[in-house]
């Protein structure tokens, strides 16, 4: 099995079985969850099974490397968050200074008495996609333009790592926490949806009770990666994406930016903050791929003929390809 594993990874043989490892570890802290087994065991029998599932893992190493980033959060949280660092009032006094609708007046105060059936859940739609959409996008551009999906991915894992440094080096209070609260900052607070539990009531569902109710902290507002998915998927789809795709993009990001301001969620500065790490990350993530592209697979399939061009078209390499990819 060890000679196996090192035909197929060479010295990084062991990789596939980090998971593993780290399931023994959540075992012995008596924190296992069933997701940490069961993903364990997918990375395992993909990483080892045969060269084409290797070259899966491979690509979707940054994605993996975001959940155990998240994962292993919480417990830095722990150790480093105090009340005294938590960034609260501060922030409202700075949104009032930059975006105030009346005197005394957040656009998030506005929302919480100017809401509607019809808003909350047409604005709910991003809210409840952004990670499911995140992992489906990325699969489709695994399938159709496999240079795109590299990108996208590691653009994707530095905007996180990015958010998983300002949560811990600056934690910032959302809106919700401080009507809730006022400035006293209280580190046993329980994650709320806010805006969203009226979804809920709607529906008859505990959908965003139960799903912020897993949520690492409450103090991880600042920046809002809720806003930065969406920017992510527009800047790295930039060059290729045609007129029919470029709005959807650029609708996806304007809703979910709306939406987090709408239902109490996050500040304006929150969203700005995190359109600025999508931004760092996307280019920090083409320069990366450019000086290591070793870091995606090694063996590309003929599919992954086709490449951006400066110019927004298509360029095809000397490979054959039965069709240019679908662009979205």
């Amino acid at each position: 099995m060890i000679g196996r594993a090192r035909a197929l990874w060479g010295r990084a043989w062991f990789v596939p079985a980090v998971p593993l490892a780290y399931a023994a570890v959540m075992w012995a802290l008596g924190d296992l969850r069933p997701e940490h087994v069961l993903v364990a065991l997918l990375i395992g029998f993909l990483g080892y099974a045969h060269e084409r599932s290797k070259r899966f893992v491979v690509e979707a190493l940054p994605a993996i490397a975001v959940g155990y980033g998240y994962d292993l959060v919480r417990y830095a949280r722990a150790a480093v968050l105090m009340p005294g660092r938590v960034l609260g009032c501060e922030l409202r006094s700075l949104e009032l200074a930059l975006f105030s609708v009346a005197p005394g007046v957040t656009p998030q105060d506005w929302f919480v008495s100017h809401h509607g059936k019809i808003f909350d859940l047409l604005l709910a739609v991003p809210y409840t996609i952004f990670v499911y959409l995140a992992l489906i996008y990325a699969a489709y551009l695994y399938v159709t333009d496999r240079p795109r999906m590299r990108h996208y991915l590691w653009s994707f894992a530095i905007a996180n790592y990015i958010s998983f440094f300002f949560w811990l080096a600056l934690p910032a209070a959302p809106p919700w926490y401080l009507r809730a609260h006022g400035c006293v900052i209280d580190l046993a607070t329980a994650p709320s949806p806010a805006g969203l539990l009226r979804v809920d009531q709607y529906l008859g569902i505990t959908y965003f009770r139960e799903f912020y109710s897993r949520a690492a902290s409450v103090f991880g507002a600042l920046p809002s990666m809720h806003c930065a998915y969406p920017l992510l998927g527009l800047l790295t789809a930039w060059r290729v994406a045609t007129v029919r795709t470029l709005p959807l993009h650029i609708l996806y990001a304007v809703a979910m930016f709306s939406a987090s301001v709408y239902f109490d969620h996050h500040w304006i500065v929150d969203g700005l903050f995190g359109w600025a790490v999508a931004v760092v990350a996307v280019i920090a993530a083409r320069k990366l791929l450019e000086r290591w592209p070793q870091l995606s697979s090694r063996a590309a399939p003929a599919r992954e003929a086709v490449t951006e061009s400066t110019a927004g078209e298509p360029q095809r390499s000397a490979l054959p390809v039965a069709a240019p990819p679908k662009v979205l």
